[in-house]
């Protein structure tokens, strides 16, 4: 227990310290109270422009805030005095001065009265959903008594961090033309628990969808089931995430909420709601038009219209998936739970973007600063999910990704659907159909949730022939590998076809025939890097580094040293052990930080090099070296 003296030694340290290290002490409730500090806050309201004493105006209303009390005078910081009375009529106090009124409902934490603040409490508490440990704390300390008033901006702060709260936060701030980064990014782990589900230690998309998905679907229905479910939709990237409707549901809530979706909804929940609503088509037909109209938006969206929707969807995936990256956010959690987390944040911004009728090409300027963490923290990734690729968070990826759910869903209820107009919209091979739009391979690769699962589809023999036959060319033949690297994300790949294609490169004296010429020289070696990682093969990884080498050396090569790193920290995720990983990564980097370039190349290398070891501080180990070299080039570089 803190004495006496110690409490003025803290006191006395406080005023030595910046305002900014002072207000993360001072928020800590257990610091407050072990060294008796306390502070003199003054409030504000909207419209008015004289400040009040916290202290003095809080207690005030607190005493005030139930039927029958004594009115109570409070003098304002310019000497002036107003009267809080509670108004029978609103239910809660009310402060005036002459002609001068502010309602102070808000304000009901501060309630002396246990009955009133209990009930408003509870009230406010389940219209939010605020759940979760964080707000089960407050809940617990509210109901004991009114709250601490040095609690009051943490309280604030915490409570504001729901779904609900957040989406009217981003709303408003759509409206004023701007919004804040912790609004579209709220920190803290709990946030993103009541959005999705709690993670629950589930190291698998699949461990996830059969426990903590289900229970958090469950619990959305149970707490409200029409803003329940619409909620649940936005966890809907995968169409494993949202289970069946409980038995004796009511199907006119699901009727409105698919309504809805097809006119206000984001592309996630869209395509979630149209596979939700299939398991109902026989017994609410009624649900037909919504489902045309959300697969024929889908059908119409262009993956190369600048303002269209799909750039929407792939520029607030990137800007919200990237700042939690930058942030630190969520490094404690699956790599699939982040992305499944920023996927569904993204979603709930494109609903207020569709809301507020904001043109999709804004996003764009949001990517300022977001692609590089994105790029970075998702093929860092790829050590524990190697089967997903940042390059995948395309518009066009994301039109073969909806695409196919929606073509998948119909497929599993072709009887159903038989006779209707979907099944000529979604399951027919006319022009006019969504499978018309599918393309192999990208329809069938692998969503951002589905990096760490093994693909255990195995190939059909004609495929198994070609991608045999393939590998088995003249090695230096720069076709030889296309059959392997355009299967091995959807089939699942022998390692011994990696270590054919190890053995080939090595056979070829590591020369690629012809690349330079055609220009294919990225696409063919962050292809095998692909092949590498997905198979665990470390000796593709170890023979593409050398062949790396030889081509970025090579006169005329099309590749440079920013691409030859985006090309190792691929194939480094052949290599599943952490210290295995972060040697291979900076053999790779650094053996690139010494070799010639220009200076914008070294800027944009160094700058990749300090990201990767802020992303994954293991890597400075490793690192360093390079990191260094760059910087010596840099410095001595004059200026332009």
């Amino acid at each position: 227990m803190a004495t006496e003296r110690s409490k003025a030694i803290a006191r006395e340290f406080l005023s030595y310290f910046p305002e900014t290290i002072i207000d993360r002490l001072t928020v800590d409730r257990g610091f407050r109270r072990r060294n008796d500090l306390r502070t003199s806050a003054t409030v504000s309201f909207p419209g008015l422009d004289v400040p009040f004493s916290r202290n003095e105006l809080m207690r005030a209303v607190g005493r005030v805030f139930h039927s029958g009390s004594a009115s109570e005078s409070v003098t304002d910081k310019t000497g002036g005095t107003w009267e809080i009375a509670f108004d029978p009529e609103a239910s809660e106090p009310i402060m005036t001065k002459g002609e001068q009124r502010v309602a102070l409902g808000q304000l009901w934490y501060v309630a002396t009265d246990d009955a009133t603040r209990r009930a408003i409490l509870d009230r406010t508490f389940n219209s939010i959903r605020a759940v979760g440990p964080d707000l089960d704390q407050w809940r617990e300390l509210l109901t004991a008594g009114p709250i601490d008033l040095e609690d009051i901006e943490t309280f604030h702060e915490d409570v504001e961090r729901t779904p609900i709260q957040i989406a009217i936060s981003i709303r408003n701030g759509i409206a004023e033309g701007s919004s804040k980064l912790e609004t579209l990014t709220p920190r803290g782990v709990h946030y993103y628990e009541r959005l999705v589900g709690a993670h629950g230690g589930a190291a698998t998309m699949t461990a996830f969808a059969e426990g903590p998905a289900r229970d958090h679907f469950a619990a959305l229905l149970a707490w409200n089931a029409e803003q329940g479910l619409r909620q649940a939709l936005l966890a809907g990237s995968h169409s494993s995430l949202l289970p069946s409707l409980p038995e004796g549901f009511d199907l006119t809530v699901l009727e409105r909420v698919t309504e809805w979706a097809a006119a206000h909804g984001d592309r996630i929940s869209q395509v979630a709601a149209f596979e939700l609503s299939l398991k109902h088509i026989k017994e609410r037909p009624a649900l037909i038009p919504f489902l045309v109209s959300i697969a024929e938006q889908i059908r119409d969206d262009d993956p190369d219209d600048q303002n269209g929707r799909l750039l929407l969807l792939s520029n607030l995936f990137i800007f919200t998936d990237g700042s939690l990256a930058h942030l630190g956010y969520l490094r404690e959690v699956s790599p699939y739970w982040r992305r499944l987390a920023s996927i569904a944040q993204a979603s709930l911004i494109e609903r207020e973007f569709v809301g507020g009728a904001v043109p999709p090409d804004n996003s764009t300027t949001w990517l300022n600063g977001r692609g590089t963490p994105f790029y970075l923290q998702n093929s860092i990734d790829g050590r524990s999910e190697p089967r997903w690729l940042p390059f995948f968070a395309t518009p066009k990826q994301w039109k073969q990704e909806l695409a196919g759910r929606l073509v998948g869903a119909a497929d599993r209820h072709a009887a159903e659907l038989e006779g209707t107009s979907l099944d000529s919209l979604v399951r027919s091979t006319g022009a006019e159909s969504l499978r018309s739009q599918l393309e192999y391979p990208f329809a069938f690769l692998p969503g951002p949730l589905e990096g760490g699962l093994e693909r255990m589809i195995e190939a059909p023999t004609e495929f198994q022939t070609m991608v045999r036959d393939s590998v088995a060319k003249e090695p230096g033949d720069p076709e030889a590998f296309n059959a392997l690297v355009n299967t091995c994300l959807v089939f699942r790949t022998p390692p011994e076809l990696a270590q054919k294609a190890a053995e080939g490169i090595k056979a070829a004296k590591y020369r690629i025939r012809d690349d330079d010429r055609t220009g294919q020289s990225f696409a063919t070696l962050s292809g095998l890097a692909m092949v590498a990682a997905v198979t665990r093969s470390q000796d593709l990884a170890r023979e593409l580094r050398v062949l790396n080498r030889i081509v970025l050396r090579r006169e005329g090569s099309d590749i440079d040293a920013v691409q030859s790193l985006r090309i190792g920290i691929i194939a480094a995720n052949a290599f599943a052990d952490l210290n295995q990983w972060r040697q291979f990564v900076g053999d790779w980097v650094t053996e690139l930080a010494f070799s010639e370039m220009g200076s914008a190349a070294a800027q944009q290398l160094h700058v990749f090099i300090e990201i990767l070891c802020d992303l994954e501080p293991a890597l400075w180990a490793t690192l360093s070296r390079a990191d260094a070299a760059l910087t010596a080039l840099l410095t001595a570089i004059p200026p332009a």
